[in-house]
């Protein structure tokens, strides 16, 4: 089926790789690693940043068609829990802005995902910036706020895949998977610092 945007949407039982699930992976890979192991593991998915035309909308349709649950909507934004899988971040344009239907907002209806952040475990501040940068990556800072991220609440940075995509790490696991929502959403209601 098709979402609000045209995007693919493919629902099953989950039955069909739940034999590979259960094992080790059996795969050989004809080259070697690109570089060594960092020894992290990923344990949860901490958002996917999905960029969509309409916003509450899109946010609507996976709520209501999927059990997807809304966390907070910021105006430009809206964080949907994944049920125990991980999170989302449906971002677009707003339909109560004014400018939302005239000519120099519109456009063609379009979704794309623009960065996966992935969970992982153990986490180092420090020691996670000094990995990537081992290995020729970027390691860009985003705590979502103006704050070092030696303090800020949420921790993450962003770094390039080899093919170029936007791939975010971050901090965030099962049990503090509000964190980002939690450390923007006072700020974006105009409360504490800009």
């Amino acid at each position: 089926m098709k979402d609000p945007d045209g995007w693919d949407l493919q629902m099953s039982n989950g039955n069909g790789f739940t034999r590979a699930r259960k094992g080790a992976a059996e795969a050989k890979v004809a080259a070697p690693a690109p570089f060594a192991s960092t020894g992290w593991k990923t344990v949860w998915i901490d958002h996917l940043s999905f960029l969509v035309t309409n916003y509450k909308e899109s946010a609507s349709f996976y709520s209501n068609l999927l059990g997807w649950k809304e966390t907070y909507d910021e105006g430009s934004q809206n964080e949907l829990m994944i049920g125990e899988v991980g999170d989302i971040i449906v971002r677009g344009r707003n339909p109560n802005d004014p400018h939302f239907r005239n000519g120099s907002v519109a456009a063609a209806r379009n979704a794309e995902v623009d960065h996966i952040s992935f969970g992982i475990s153990p986490w180092n501040t420090e020691r996670v910036k000094a990995e990537l940068e081992k290995r020729g990556l970027k390691a860009d800072v985003d705590t979502s706020t103006k704050d070092d991220i030696q303090v800020a609440a949420y921790k993450s940075y962003h770094t390039m895949t080899p093919n170029g995509y936007n791939l975010q790490i971050s901090f965030v696991t099962h049990d503090h998977r509000l964190t980002l929502a939690n450390a923007v959403k006072p700020k974006s209601l105009g409360r504490g610092d800009p």
